[in-house]
C-alpha cells in the first residue's frame, strides 16, 4: 500500500503554504538609518566579515574600526559612528605587545582628529583588547567544541557583552574561535547571534567558509574597501594603507 494512500493533501502542512506567495508578499524591511552602528555600512546587532586577499591591513582595519566604535570617530574619516559604546576585540595570535603597538600607531597617525588622545582618555573603558596569545585567562580562544557546545571562553565573552551592553565584538582571526575539526560551523554562527551586539568575524583566508550567512561581508582589495550587504548591495569604497593606517583616497573628514 502506497504511504500517502490515507493522507490527503489538505492535511498536509507542507501544503499549507504552497509557492512564494507569503514571501511575495511580506516586505523586506531594511534597518533604518539610525540603526546602524556605521552610517551606511554597518547594522546594529549584525554579524559582519572581513577578508583580503593579502597577507596585511585586516587587523588593522579591524582594529580601526573597533576604535572608531569605542571613541566616537567616523569610520575611514567618512562614516559616521552612530552608537559608540563599548568594544571587545579578541585576538587569538598577536601578542599584547604587537597589539599595544599597533594601537599606538594609530593613535599617530590617526591625524584628522583634532586631540585625539583627549578624546581617548575621555572613554579609556570602551576599548577592551584581550590577547589570548598570552593571556590566556587559563582559556582556549574556542567559544565552542567539536560538539558545537558552548565552552567557558564563549561564557566569559557573552557576560562581559550582556553586563557592558557592548556594541561591537571583533574575532581575530575567527577561525582560531572554533576547532578545525568541527563538523558545521553554522553552530558557531547560532552562538554568536545570540550575543545582543554587532559581531566582525576577521578571517585569516580568503573565499572562507566564516563568510557564509553573514549580513555584510567585508574585503580588502586593490586601493578599496569592498562591500557586499544584504541591505544596500556591492559597493567599493576608495582607501589606501599610509604609514600603517588605512586612509581614504579621497579628502580627508573630521568627524
Amino acid at each position: 500500500m502506497s504511504l500517502t494512500a490515507n493522507l490527503k493533501i489538505e492535511e498536509n502542512p507542507f501544503a499549507q503554504n504552497l509557492g512564494v506567495k507569503e514571501w511575495q508578499k511580506r516586505p523586506f524591511v531594511p534597518p533604518n538609518p539610525e540603526e546602524y552602528l556605521i552610517a551606511e555600512l554597518i547594522p546594529a546587532d549584525a554579524l559582519v566579515s572581513l577578508q583580503a586577499s593579502t597577507v596585511f591591513g585586516k587587523t588593522t582595519l579591524a582594529t580601526q574600526l573597533a576604535m572608531s566604535v569605542a571613541f566616537g570617530l567616523s569610520f575611514l574619516d567618512r562614516f559616521a559612528c552612530l552608537q559608540p559604546g563599548k568594544v571587545l576585540y579578541i585576538n587569538a595570535r598577536d601578542t599584547d605587545e604587537d597589539s599595544h603597538r599597533r594601537f599606538k600607531r594609530l593613535v599617530r597617525e590617526w591625524t584628522c582628529v583634532p586631540d585625539f588622545s583627549a578624546r581617548i582618555d575621555e572613554n579609556l573603558d570602551n576599548f577592551t583588547h584581550i590577547s589570548l596569545f598570552d593571556e590566556c585567562f587559563g582559556v582556549s580562544p574556542h567559544l565552542i567544541d567539536v560538539s558545537g557546545s558552548m565552552t567557558k571562553t564563549y561564557t566569559y565573552l557573552h557576560q562581559f557583552s550582556e553586563y557592558f551592553k557592548c556594541k561591537l565584538i571583533v574575532l581575530d582571526p575567527v577561525e582560531d574561535f572554533f576547532p578545525d575539526n568541527l563538523r558545521n560551523i553554522s553552530e558557531l554562527y547560532l552562538k554568536l547571534r545570540q550575543i545582543n551586539s554587532t559581531v566582525l568575524l576577521v578571517a585569516d583566508h580568503s573565499r572562507n567558509e566564516a563568510f557564509h550567512k553573514v549580513e555584510v561581508g567585508m574585503s580588502i582589495a586593490d586601493n578599496s574597501l569592498r562591500l557586499h550587504s544584504d541591505y544596500l548591495g556591492c559597493r567599493d569604497i576608495g582607501m589606501t594603507m599610509g604609514a600603517g593606517i588605512w586612509v581614504p583616497t579621497t579628502s580627508c573628514r573630521i568627524p
